[in-house]
């Protein structure tokens, strides 16, 4: 090699240090420009500022596509934007530009679904999640929680199962016991309560189930003779509404609500369902929903004494085999009345005078009704008609003279009250008369109602 051309190869390898230490140093700048970026959009996702976070990683990712961590934050920016279609984008960009996509990617497919309404995208998302990591407890409980939402019992039992394989907890011990009931499997669930108070006796949510297991605990041994008894007979809606008020007097009102429902699907002619429902309702923070029910929002199981239950109940079971006897209806019109559900009431009072037009006690218990719903002209009217169907109707005459004398027309009640107590004399009606009377001046009847009133009250047993 002659002198010149050593000269030659000096020089080109003098230009390939300085090449490989610029292209060095650019990559020293461009992983410093890296670093400083990520450290600020953590620092941005940290702040919620989630406009500068989302633009903080595409800066990322325009230097280096293939970071899974970046696409991940700026998910989660979007995520923080509110801005699903931005969530989606990100997704099918992520998944169409990363060889190796991280397993966050379906986790977050799985979230995007489940804002949009779509539980069974989300599940689906997140059971390919599992696919590959079948020990992933944070996929396991968002499966098992929409599930639960979906009312699917069978299935989120599974995944607290998996869950529980993976890693036993106190939460999703409680949490599979509070499944389990749903399905009925009551020895199950009271073992899996047993457990979680024996890890963690002090956690609120332990402390909650715990007092609801204890409660239903009392009528678990009822509750199991009707679940024997829905098993031969599923659609009846009878055994259900019993079963709901066995879940109310244990306070476990979801399955009350749940019963009561099922109940007046099959049997709509029936009316403790739609009470039991309106008191689960209540006693789940939902009593703007009674109103549908045409159930008042006062009502509370405890106001409802045994023997109302009961005849109400007979009622019922009388109704769904006689549906076009008037005479049922109007007795359990009454009994409403009796409750203050005048609306309900009204329904079977109006049902009644439809099935016979001639029915004074249908017109009576309409009158009733209408009356406590603030109707009083219609409330008049209707009990005018039933005095008019029957004129020996002592009871209809005496709530006729009681409505005429709300209304100022005192010789109309004087009239209607005179009917009443020819045909049963009642302390109510002489009082009513007698005041009737003083508003008149007609002191001397008053006088005599007075006295006729008095030797009544002293005949009346105490």
């Amino acid at each position: 090699m002659n002198f010149s051309s050593k000269r030659i190869l000096s020089s080109l390898l003098f230009i390939c240090c300085v090449v490989a230490l610029t292209l060095s140093g650019c990559n020293r700048a461009a992983s410093n420009e890296q670093k400083a970026l990520r450290i600020e959009l953590s620092h941005a996702l940290r702040e919620h500022s989630y406009g500068k976070a989302a633009e903080l990683a595409r800066r990322v990712l325009k230097l280096n596509p293939q970071d899974n961590g970046c696409w991940d934050r700026l998910v989660q920016a979007q995520f923080g934007l509110r801005d699903p279609a931005g969530v989606k984008q990100a997704l099918e960009e992520w998944r169409r530009t990363v060889s190796k996509p991280s397993p966050n990617l379906d986790v977050y497919a799985g979230d995007l679904a489940f804002e949009q309404h779509d539980p069974a995208g989300a599940v689906q998302a997140w059971t390919k999640v599992l696919g590959t990591d079948p020990k992933n407890t944070f996929v396991l409980k968002k499966i098992a929680r929409v599930e639960k939402i979906q009312q699917h019992w069978a299935e989120e039992n599974a995944a607290w199962t998996t869950y529980i394989e993976v890693q036993d907890s106190a939460m999703a011990r409680v949490n599979r016991a509070l499944c389990r009931r749903r399905l009925h499997r009551w020895q199950d669930a009271f073992e899996d309560l047993k457990r979680a108070q024996e890890l963690a006796p002090d956690d609120p949510e332990v402390q909650r189930g715990s007092k609801l297991f204890e409660q239903m605990g009392k009528f678990l041994a009822e509750i199991r003779e009707l679940d024997g008894g829905l098993a031969v007979s599923p659609n009846d809606p009878g055994l259900l509404a019993d079963r709901a008020l066995m879940f109310l007097r244990s306070e476990d009102y979801e399955l009350a609500l749940e019963d009561s429902e099922e109940a007046a699907k099959l049997g709509p002619w029936a009316m403790r369902p739609k009470l039991f429902q309106a008191i689960a309702l209540i006693d789940l923070g939902r009593s703007d929903e009674c109103e549908k029910l045409a159930v008042q929002k006062f009502i509370r199981l405890e106001a409802l004494t045994p023997e109302l239950l009961e005849t109400i109940s007979r009622l019922d079971s009388e109704i769904s085999v006689e549906r076009s006897n008037a005479e049922l209806y109007v007795a359990r019109a009454w009994q409403l009345n009796e409750i203050n559900q005048p609306a309900l009431a009204l329904q079977d009072a109006e049902n009644a005078a439809r099935l016979d037009p001639k029915s004074a006690g249908a017109c009576a218990e309409c009158s009733y009704a209408l009356t406590k719903l603030g109707r009083a002209a219609e409330a008049l009217q209707q009990i005018k008609r039933a005095t008019e169907l029957d004129p020996n109707f002592s009871t209809a005459w005496q709530y006729r003279g009681e409505l005429e004398m709300e209304r100022g027309e005192t010789l109309s009640a004087i009239d209607s009250l005179s009917h009443a107590i020819e045909t049963n004399q009642t302390v109510a009606a002489l009082q009513k008369r007698e005041q009737c009377y003083r508003r008149l001046g007609l002191l001397v009847k008053a006088e005599q109602d007075h006295r006729a009133l008095e030797e009544l009250s002293a005949r009346t047993p105490k």
